[in-house]
């Protein structure tokens, strides 16, 4: 019989295992921190995107306005020839001389008027046909006084021509009549030259068509029009314009021909799109 007090009870330990939370599958940590990152650089690359362009939008402004004042300070250099300048007044001087004193004062006060018109048309971006068509009539009677009437000149407006109100670049049209005039018209051997100026309206817009009689020669007139520091200045106003106001304004200059293909002069053809007053407004709202 077994004593129970004989009785050893034997007792194994056996090794506990602290409860663990389920983990995440296996790389969690580097994915988030990869998305953390990624996120980071996306927000990090729009914020860089947009400040680039904004500034990239403020320096395309900022060289728009500069190339502006800097037509504008051509444009006054080019308008104010010295040579012109020195010419008429000694024009003016010529005619106090000879006793046409009426003379003297009328072309006078018409240079002086003319000076005073480019100096204000010179800060101003845009004006009306009506002032631009003054200021060349203007400047066409003081050539005509000064080179005593070797030439004559018309300013016609064709039918369905555009309101006298709408806008275009100033010193636009004069650098080209000057240039027909002093390079071609007063070239001529005999007779008289002549210059005409139509201004009409088409579906594309507005235009400005010259014409001259004066001489021809096909090395002579290319040359002239591209080194006319006056005519360089305009086509950059209308680059800057077409650029700025996203037209299509051009100049075109060639040959006329008679009946059997002779050259008797040149033109040139001025396409301006159609501003008011209004799309003018606008843009400058957007610019300010």
């Amino acid at each position: 019989m077994i004593n129970p007090a004989n009785v050893s009870v034997q007792s194994h330990a056996y090794p506990t295992v602290a409860a663990q939370e389920p983990s995440f599958f296996p790389g969690t940590a580097v994915s988030l921190t990869i998305l953390f990152f990624l996120a980071g650089a996306l927000v990090a690359g729009a914020f860089w995107w947009r400040e680039r362009r904004m500034r990239r939008r403020m320096q395309d402004q900022y060289h728009l306005l500069g190339g502006k004042a800097s037509l504008e300070l051509h444009t006054i250099q080019t308008q104010m020839n010295p040579h012109f300048i020195y010419n008429s007044l000694n024009a003016i001087h010529s005619f106090i001389l000879s006793s046409s004193t009426d003379m003297a004062s009328s072309y006078l006060t018409r240079f002086s008027r003319l000076m005073r018109m480019t100096l204000e048309h010179s800060s101003r971006e845009w004006i009306s046909l009506e002032e631009d068509l003054e200021t060349l009539d203007l400047y066409l009677q003081l050539e005509s006084l000064r080179f005593d009437g070797q030439f004559e000149y018309d300013i016609r407006l064709l039918p369905g021509h555009p309101s006298l109100n709408v806008l275009i670049p100033p010193f636009l049209i004069q650098p080209y009549v000057q240039n027909a005039i002093w390079n071609r018209l007063l070239q001529r051997e005999e007779g008289k030259g002549y210059i005409q100026i139509e201004i009409g309206k088409n579906d594309d817009g507005m235009f400005v068509r010259l014409e001259d009689n004066g001489i021809a020669r096909h090395g002579a007139f290319h040359l002239h029009q591209q080194k006319t520091p006056a005519i360089a200045v305009a086509g950059e106003r209308l680059h800057w314009i077409n650029h700025r106001y996203h037209t299509h304004a051009n100049i075109t200059s060639g040959h006329r021909y008679d009946e059997h293909h002779q050259r008797i002069g040149t033109y040139t053809l001025i396409r301006l799109p159609d501003v008011t007053y209004d799309e003018v407004a606008a843009e400058e709202r957007i610019f300010k």
